[in-house]
């Protein structure tokens, strides 16, 4: 009788033992809802005014007048790159306004559904830009893109706070 119990022990101990086990692999993965890392903490440096008139601004202006002409008191003049100097320039411009639309859209800036979807529009705006500046066309993509931008001017201004 007494190997028995000591049989029923050693078995209801391997079971404890293998519940043990199963809760602690369970405890240590994540659940389907959480991520396995932690996101990069985002965090806006500058105001969004800021912001707009010194990273967003400038680099809309190279992009947005690729295409233009001025006409003065001496003539037409085209504005269209000219040079490997010109391109590099625009390509610059266009991949800043791209890459400053990811800051636009850290949770302490996007606020905003509308918000989030103008600057979706924006961002793909800005990427054609891009890729149409590295590949030196300017019939697709550059130039052509100042609608796209505007959508966050038609923003109510408590969002650009």
């Amino acid at each position: 009788m007494r190997r028995g119990r000591d049989n029923m022990t050693m078995r209801f101990a391997l079971a404890v033992l293998a519940a043990a086990a199963v809760i602690a692999a369970a405890v240590a993965m994540p659940s389907m809802g959480e991520e396995a890392q932690p996101m990069p903490p985002f965090q806006a440096h500058a105001d969004m005014k800021t912001f707009m008139e010194h990273v967003l601004t400038p680099a809309a202006k190279i992009v947005w007048s690729v295409n233009a002409v001025v006409i003065d008191e001496k003539g037409e003049h085209d504005l269209s790159p000219k040079t490997e100097a010109d391109w590099e320039e625009i390509v610059s411009g266009a991949a800043t306004l791209a890459e400053a639309t990811n800051a636009l859209m850290i949770p302490e800036r996007a606020r905003d559904p509308q918000w989030i979807v103008c600057v979706q529009r924006l961002a793909e705006a800005a990427n054609q830009a891009y890729v149409a500046a590295e590949a030196h066309d300017l019939k697709n993509g550059l130039g052509s893109q100042r609608p796209a931008g505007r959508h966050l001017r038609h923003l109510p201004p408590a969002l650009w706070t």
